[in-house]
């Protein structure tokens, strides 16, 4: 089950990447993902995870990721925007966390897990319904995981 997610997550990422070099995982546990990803494709990476541990974690809430004052080329999240608890926020708080052209990738379960965190499980339509200030670039479901891949658009605030 989690395989398809990390699978879904590694294309998205191969997609969108192009030149960009400087990401930020949201939620990120351990460093393992981010360092598999940063040694593919050569970038920078760090980790917004309040509860996580590592060289490269910044112990913040995925909200509050604007507080970093860094510029992001892209920010991605895997099966973690389900413990987010103000989405809404988290996307906006992206947004200024972003640099001009940048895009942000969403991986979740699509019917939840029991991770033992407090959760909520959207739809794609119901994240689709949030993302006012993006342009969606695209967005479908897995057997077991949803994603949306979009970039901020003209009425953003950066």
């Amino acid at each position: 089950m989690e395989a398809e997610g990390y699978e879904l997550l590694l294309k998205l990422i191969e997609k969108y990447i192009g030149n960009r070099k400087k990401l930020l995982e949201v939620g990120c546990g351990n460093e393992r993902l981010m360092n598999k990803i940063s040694s593919l494709h050569n970038v920078e990476i760090k980790c917004a995870d309040p509860y996580a541990y590592g060289r490269n974690v910044i112990n913040i809430e995925g909200e509050k990721i604007d507080e970093l004052n860094e510029k992001f080329d892209m920010i991605y999240s895997i099966m973690s925007f389900h413990h987010l608890h103000d989405p809404k926020k988290f996307l906006n708080a992206s947004l200024k966390a972003m640099m001009e052209n940048a895009v942000l990738i969403i991986v979740d379960w699509k019917n939840g897990v029991n991770t033992g965190f407090p959760e909520y499980y959207y739809s794609v339509d119901e994240l689709l319904s949030m993302m006012h200030f993006y342009d969606i670039l695209g967005h479908g479901n897995g057997k077991y995981h949803l994603y949306v891949v979009a970039s901020p658009n003209q009425q953003s605030i950066y």
